[in-house]
């Protein structure tokens, strides 16, 4: 599990530290920094699975000018009893031309620097199982409800999910695969009950989608209840099923993502079925061994950290425009109680209420009144 994140000089990421739990909360209003966060740890994953990294990254170091010359991402782990630290650094001598990355003891053809500690020498291999597939997913439950482009090479699933008809169809048509399919149709199954079939049928495609993809056949997603006889297709399903099923998708797929990172759940979900939704996701935490770290705008999906305060992470920005980073529990609820103790109060329970609390900016991480 990915215990700590450190980063340096990455957009308004100065220089901040995180100690991670196995499902996290962002929180933070607009621009506080809660995307660049999930991007620098997007931006580690490339420099250590393409072997091209250097190269690649040549042309685009424009955005890195505004840097102080050098962009440092820690991340240390922990692997059973042992803890293993690794270090991305690089020096941007001409952020235009050149890439130079800087060791002080061990690097590979990749570019990753191994620090040791006392339990041993960790390898790449491992950091690689960790990181794979790594990406932002934004899973958009309206992409779902058209009809999708099959038999094409999807083996992975889109950031927005937008594949996964395709993906579903190629795990369904590949001998090889269809187990995958069948762990997909089964956790959903369990999920949600009421449904225990998938079903890929072929469709019509908009015209839009037709000139996207002029020379692929169409079809369209279903769930079944055997009970009933009745397939439901997508345009008929809810927002938060069809949400369920691509989290079902991106954690079962191929080479699934052993640290999953999403960006406001909540999008497209009604209000009334954002509860289920969380509650799928820390299922999915446990059962399935994935770590989560997400983002949200939404007090319902804070409610739900009420009793893991050291899971929320509130965002927010100095006057320079540096993001800082507060953990609920260590650096708000505990420094509050402590103060009040010292003043002879009682202590605050911020945790009760804790949407209302900050929606009142009593935890900081909302938008300033100008």
């Amino acid at each position: 599990m990915l215990k700590r994140v450190s980063i340096q000089n990455f957009k308004s990421l100065k220089d901040v530290t995180l100690d991670l739990q196995k499902v996290n909360l962002l929180i933070g209003p607009n621009n506080s920094g809660k995307t660049n966060f999930l991007k620098a740890l997007e931006y580690f994953e490339f420099g250590v699975l393409q072997d091209d990294v250097i190269a690649e990254r040549q042309s685009r170091n424009l955005r890195f000018k505004r840097l102080a010359g050098f962009l440092s991402i820690g991340l240390t782990f922990q692997k059973q009893d042992e803890e293993l630290t690794f270090l991305r650094e690089f020096i941007f001598s001409d952020p235009s031309v050149t890439v130079n990355i800087k060791s002080s003891q061990v690097i590979t053809k990749n570019g990753i620097e191994i620090t040791r500690n006392d339990q041993g020498y960790p390898d790449t291999a491992f950091l690689r199982r960790q990181l794979s597939s790594l990406s932002i997913y934004r899973p958009d439950p309206n992409k779902l409800t058209q009809p999708g482009p099959v038999g094409i090479r999807a083996e992975t699933v889109n950031a927005d999910a937008s594949n996964l008809v395709g993906f579903l169809d190629k795990m369904l048509g590949n001998q090889f695969r269809k187990s995958v399919f069948n762990r997909i149709e089964s956790d959903l199954h369990t999920c949600v009950p009421e449904f225990d079939e998938i079903n890929i049928d072929d469709a019509s495609p908009t015209k839009e989608l037709k000139e996207l993809f002029p020379s692929n056949s169409f079809k369209r997603l279903g769930l079944t209840n055997s009970k009933q006889g009745t397939t439901y297709w997508a345009d008929e399903l809810s927002e938060g099923t069809l949400y369920f099923l691509a989290l079902l998708c991106i954690i079962n797929q191929p080479n699934p993502p052993k640290l999953l990172l999403l960006e406001e759940p909540e999008k497209g979900i009604h209000p009334r079925r954002i509860r289920e939704v969380m509650d799928f996701i820390f299922r999915l935490a446990e059962e399935k061994d994935v770590q989560i770290i997400m983002t949200t705008h939404n007090e319902h999906v804070l409610d739900d950290f009420s009793t893991r305060p050291e899971a929320v992470f509130v965002f927010d920005k100095d006057e320079e425009g540096a993001t800082y980073i507060r953990n609920l529990q260590t650096d708000i609820i505990e420094p509050t109680n402590q103060r009040n103790r010292e003043l002879g109060l009682d202590e605050i329970d911020l945790t009760t209420n804790l949407s209302e609390n900050w929606l009142y900016g009593l935890l900081g991480g909302v938008p300033s009144i100008s």
